[in-house]
């Protein structure tokens, strides 16, 4: 079931022919820190606030095999989100396996995920679901400014500075920002989403592979992070791994 505030409903309903679009969002969800079911509810809200009148929303949070028990943290969501959904698996298989989780259950007219702490500034969000639902395309890729880079350590800025060099080298992207966290897409898209195998980070890479693949038409929409934002480290062990998840993509 989709999701508008009653006032914004009542208000729809006095305007002419207004067309309702629906939007899941999905959040996977692994090893939160401390009060994140208030947390998404205090953003998803927000979010709420400022999206324009004709979008009803559905929440899907997907539990990416956490190490520990989330339940009462979705208890505590549901209370307030009753028509939030909740999928939840005990063995942690990474954010591409959680977002094809999530996906799968989407039924709506746009799709966009970002992680559980809403990372990106709500005007980021809201402009990009309005380019989304405004525009003739099938997804829509959200790509960070400068800004982005004080917010992580050296090691990650040079990964990440690295890893545009070699998509601009190798694939023939729409973006050489293959790792931005904040995606919308149609049903279309979707479909094309569900094909993709990696489960761990790269899932963007090959996700927007597949996309230019399929003759799909894609559009980039600048976001920004918002201030106090902490963004998780990468161990070496992980960096290894997805070194080798990159180049089976390369080679797929």
């Amino acid at each position: 079931m989709y999701y508008k505030g009653a006032s914004c409903i009542v208000n729809s309903l006095n305007k002419k022919a207004i067309s309702l679009s629906n939007l899941d969002i999905v959040l996977p969800i692994y090893n939160p820190l401390d009060n994140w079911d208030s947390d998404v509810i205090r953003q998803y809200k927000i979010l709420l606030e400022r999206l324009p009148e004709n979008i009803q929303t559905h929440l899907i949070l997907v539990n990416d095999g956490s190490a520990f028990d989330l339940s009462e943290g979705w208890e505590n969501i549901n209370k307030v989100l009753p028509d939030a959904e909740w999928i939840s698996y005990t063995e942690n298989r990474g954010k591409g396996y959680a977002l094809r989780q999530g996906v799968k259950k989407c039924k709506g007219d746009f799709i966009m995920y970002t992680d559980y702490d809403f990372p990106y500034t709500y005007g980021s969000m809201v402009r990009m679901i309005e380019k989304m639902i405004n525009s003739n395309v099938d997804a829509i890729l959200g790509t960070r400014d400068q800004s982005y880079y004080a917010h992580i350590s050296g090691r990650r800025k040079w990964i990440s500075q690295n890893l545009k060099k070699v998509n601009r080298l190798l694939f023939r992207l729409p973006t050489d920002d293959t790792q931005c966290g904040l995606k919308a897409f149609n049903q279309k898209a979707k479909d094309i989403f569900m094909t993709t195998t990696t489960d761990r980070y790269l899932i963007d890479v090959e996700f927007l592979k597949k996309l230019v693949k399929n003759n799909a038409s894609v559009d980039t929409q600048n976001v920004v992070l918002r201030d106090n934002v902490v963004l998780s480290k990468i161990s070496n062990l992980r960096l290894i791994k997805e070194m080798f998840n990159y180049l089976k993509i390369m080679l797929s």
